[in-house]
């Protein structure tokens, strides 16, 4: 965790030094480099789940027409996403790499190590926020991190039969439990949310093939 902690403050001081000696920029400029770097990967798992999608009508197929022998459905399903060439869990990378940038931002902005470096300089926007360690006062940054959350899902492929229920029930529970996170967190959050959704509506209109 320390060593973690310590990279992202290491990384925070460089942005501040060419982001205009604001703590709260610096934390924007990181999260933008880090989606632009991980874009690869989000093109790649926004096909594999849009090609999941394609697929599904054709695994429900199977899994009626096998249900009663597991292993034959087992290995239907196999050779159907090797046919199609689709990797069940290729959509769950990036997400699993921006998990150690959030927990290290995480980390470093409570860590007594930031607060000796921001010292007065830790407002973002004055008025607003004073104290890019501490939670925003106004709940504002919060509520924008449930609405890129709605958003971002909305743009995502969708298996068919999906809970509408969750689509409203994530982003009202991540909105709940950001609340007390550091305001660095939560512009991370709220930033990462809005370049995903931007990067996703992107490769969605024009990387994948429209079904017909």
């Amino acid at each position: 965790m320390q060593y973690l902690s310590d990279i992202m403050l290491e990384t925070l001081k460089f942005f501040y030094a060419i982001g205009g000696h604001n703590w709260g920029f610096s934390i924007i400029w990181l999260t933008v480099v880090a989606n632009l770097a991980l874009y690869p990967l989000t093109l790649s798992s926004i096909q594999q789940m849009a090609a999941m999608q394609r697929i599904q009508p054709r695994l429900q197929n199977l899994q009626k027409k096998y249900k009663d022998d597991p292993k034959k459905l087992q290995q239907e399903m196999m050779d159907l996403y090797k046919i199609e060439r689709v990797n069940p869990l290729g959509g769950c990378l990036p997400l699993l790499l921006k998990l150690p940038f959030f927990l290290a931002l995480f980390w470093a902005l409570q860590s007594p190590q930031f607060t000796a470096l921001v010292g007065h300089e830790a407002v973002f926007i004055p008025g607003w926020i004073d104290d890019i360690a501490k939670h925003d006062p106004y709940f504002i940054l919060p509520v924008l991190i449930g609405v890129s959350t709605w958003l971002s899902q909305k743009s995502m492929p969708s298996a068919p039969g999906q809970s509408q229920a969750m689509l409203w029930f994530m982003p009202i529970f991540i909105t709940f439990i950001s609340y007390n996170f550091a305001a660095g967190v939560q512009l991370y959050w709220f930033i990462s949310n809005m370049m995903g959704w931007a990067q996703q509506a992107y490769i969605m209109q024009q990387k994948v093939p429209k079904r017909p």
